[in-house]
C-alpha cells in the first residue's frame, strides 16, 4: 500500500499557509474594516446590522443543505474548491461597487454581492471543515489545530494594526481602494494554496436524512433547551458586540486605528484565553464551566459603561480584554459542548441542529441592534454611546445568573 504519510505531511504544511492567507484576506475585506466602508457607502445602523447578520442567516439554511450535497457529492476537494471561488470573486467585486454604480445603488448593490458571498461561504464550510479535519492524522489534530489558530492570531492581529494605522493617514476612498486592491491580490494567492488540498475521498455516513432523522435532536429535551438559550445569547451578542465598530465609528468618533488596536487585542487575548480555557476543560465539564463564560461575557458588554468615567482608549482596552476572555471561552466550550455531550451516531445532525438555530437567531441580532440604534438616533448622547448597550447587557446578566443555573446545571452532579 502507497505511504500517504509525505502527502499528508505537504498538505499540513499548506494548510497552514493557507490559514494564514484566508485570515489576512478576511481581516482586510470583511474584519472590523467593513463597518468604515459600509458608512463610506452610505450605510445607516439598520443596514449594517443587516449586512453583518447575512452570514448568519445563509449558514442557518444552508448547513443542513451542504450536509446533503456531502451525501451526493462525495467530491469535497470540488466543492471547496468552486464555492471558495465565487466566494472570493464576488467579494473582492464588493470593492469596485462606488465605480460601476450612482451613490444610490451602492448599498443595495452591495448586498445583493454580499448576499452572494455569504451563500457560497457557508456552502464551503461543512466540505471544507470535514476535508481539513480528515487531512490531519487524528493523533496530531491537537498540536496542528493550535499551531493553526496561533498562526491565524497573529496573522489578524498584525494585519489589524497595520490596516487601521493605514486609514487614518489617506483618505476613505484611497484607503478602501487600496484595501481591496491588496485583498484581491490575496485572494488570488488564496486560491492557490486552496488548489493545493489533497483530493481525499468522503464516505457518506448512510444515514440518510430522514425526518425522523431530523427531528431526532428536537426530542431530546436537554439538548433544545441548551441550544435555545445559547441562540438568544448569541443573538444578544450580535445586537451589542457586532455593532461595536459602529459605535466606536459613526457615534464615538474614534478613529480607525482605535479598532484596529481594540480588535487586535482581543485576537491576542483570545489566543493565551483558548489555552487557560481548554486546560480549565480537562478539570471541570463544559456545563460548569459555560456557568462562568455567561456572566463574564456579559460583563465584559456591560464595561463598555465605563467611559462614563473612563477615557474611552482605556475603556476599550478593558473591554476587549475581558471580550478576549469570555468570547474564547464561549466559543470553545458551546462547541465542545455540542461535540462531546451529545450521541456518537447523531453528532452530524446535532451539529447541524445546533448551527442553523444559533445561525438563525444570530442573524436577528445585528438586524435588531442596528435597527435599535437607528430608532435611538434622537436620543441623548450617553443613551447611544453606552447606555443602550449596557441595558442588553444587563438583561444577559441577569439571565446568566437564574435562567443558565436552571439549563446547564440539570445534568451535572
Amino acid at each position: 500500500m502507497e505511504d500517504i504519510r509525505p502527502i499528508h505531511s505537504k498538505a499540513m504544511k499548506n494548510g497552514h499557509y493557507e490559514a494564514v492567507i484566508t485570515t489576512i484576506f478576511a481581516n482586510l475585506i470583511v474584519g472590523p474594516y467593513l463597518t468604515g466602508y459600509l458608512l463610506f457607502l452610505g450605510a445607516s445602523a439598520g443596514q449594517i446590522g443587516f449586512i453583518t447578520a447575512l452570514p448568519l442567516l445563509m449558514n442557518a439554511i444552508l448547513v443542513i443543505i451542504s450536509a446533503f450535497l456531502m451525501e451526493k457529492y462525495t467530491n469535497r476537494y470540488q466543492i471547496v474548491f468552486v464555492t471558495v471561488l465565487f466566494h472570493r470573486v464576488f467579494l473582492c467585486a464588493c470593492g469596485i461597487i462606488p465605480f460601476i454604480a450612482p451613490s444610490e445603488w451602492w448599498i443595495p448593490l452591495f448586498i445583493v454581492f454580499f448576499l452572494i458571498v455569504c451563500f457560497f461561504g457557508s456552502l464551503s464550510s461543512a466540505p471544507f471543515t470535514t476535508l481539513l479535519a480528515d487531512m490531519v492524522p487524528p493523533e496530531a489534530r491537537a498540536k496542528y489545530f493550535a499551531v493553526r489558530f496561533t498562526l491565524t492570531g497573529v496573522a489578524a492581529a498584525v494585519t489589524l494594526l497595520i490596516t487601521g494605522w493605514g486609514l487614518d493617514r489617506v483618505s476613505e476612498s484611497k484607503g478602501f481602494a487600496a484595501l481591496y486592491i491588496i485583498g484581491t491580490g490575496f485572494a488570488l494567492i488564496n486560491m492557490f494554496t486552496i488548489a493545493r488540498y489533497p483530493k481525499l475521498p468522503h464516505t457518506p455516513s448512510g444515514n440518510g436524512l430522514s425526518l425522523k432523522y431530523l427531528y431526532k435532536p428536537f426530542r431530546d429535551s436537554g439538548f433544545i433547551r441548551s441550544i435555545v438559550f445559547v441562540s438568544f445569547w448569541v443573538m444578544a451578542q450580535g445586537s451589542t458586540i457586532s455593532l461595536f465598530s459602529y459605535v466606536m465609528l459613526d457615534i464615538m468618533g474614534m478613529s480607525y486605528e482605535w479598532v484596529g488596536i481594540s480588535n487586535t487585542l482581543l485576537a491576542v487575548v483570545s489566543i493565551f484565553a483558548y489555552v487557560v480555557w481548554g486546560k480549565l476543560n480537562t478539570r471541570w465539564s463544559n456545563r460548569k464551566l459555560l456557568l462562568w463564560v455567561f456572566p463574564i461575557n456579559a460583563v465584559s458588554i456591560m464595561l463598555w459603561g465605563t467611559q462614563a468615567f473612563l477615557p474611552a482608549t482605556v475603556m476599550l482596552i478593558v473591554v476587549y480584554t475581558f471580550l478576549g476572555i469570555s468570547m474564547a471561552g464561549f466559543g470553545l466550550l458551546v462547541f465542545n459542548f455540542v461535540i462531546s455531550d451529545t450521541p456518537d451516531k447523531d453528532r452530524p445532525i446535532y451539529f447541524s441542529v445546533y448551527a442553523s438555530m444559533t445561525g438563525l437567531f444570530g442573524f436577528f441580532g445585528p438586524l435588531i441592534g442596528g435597527l435599535i440604534f437607528d430608532y435611538v438616533v434622537k436620543w441623548p448622547m450617553w443613551f447611544q454611546e453606552y447606555g443602550l448597550i449596557v441595558l442588553i447587557g444587563s438583561v444577559m446578566l441577569i439571565a446568566s445568573l437564574t435562567v443558565s443555573f436552571r439549563i446547564f446545571n440539570e445534568k451535572e452532579g
